[in-house]
């Protein structure tokens, strides 16, 4: 059975093993040294099974909404539901902290690369709505898109 629940310090290290196993996601530079920071700093939620975290959501408030820093869900769980379920926690963050938008950014869609064409898919299928593009001067990101959802 997964359970969800807020992330705590000693849960970190276990979340940078799930990001290094991402590699795909998350290239050399967030694996090293983004991630480990920004877990001392933001809010969030693990997904736990059998008491091995499995997955995570990271959460902070900026520009008047909710934001996901970093989410991730190890290889050997994905496809069963857990980001959904991760999703869903953060948008009960939102309603407890009285802010009713949950946002991200990812890579943007003139980029063809399957894993984030993934991550564009599951974001669309949890109701996120893409309301701004940048180009960037990252090689590894030259298109951004930001999405958002209104939570009730």
């Amino acid at each position: 059975m997964i359970k969800i629940r807020a992330y705590q310090q000693k849960d970190i290290p276990s979340m940078i093993d799930i990001a290094r196993a991402l590699p795909q996601w998350f290239d050399e530079d967030a694996r090293q040294r983004a991630i480990p920071i920004d877990l001392r700093f933001q809010d969030g939620y693990v997904a736990e099974m059998d008491g091995e975290l499995i997955g995570f959501i990271t959460l902070y408030v900026a520009e008047g909404r909710v934001n996901i820093g970093w989410m991730g869900v190890h290889p050997s769980h994905g496809r069963q539901g857990i980001g959904t379920k991760l999703i869903a926690a953060a948008e009960a963050y939102c309603r407890e902290i009285g802010v009713y938008q949950l946002a991200t950014y990812t890579l943007g869609d003139s980029v063809e690369y399957p894993p984030y064409e993934a991550t564009r898919a599951f974001y669309v299928k949890q109701g996120f709505e893409v309301y701004q593009r940048s180009q960037t001067d990252n090689p590894g990101c030259p298109e951004e898109i930001k999405l958002k959802k209104s939570i009730i």
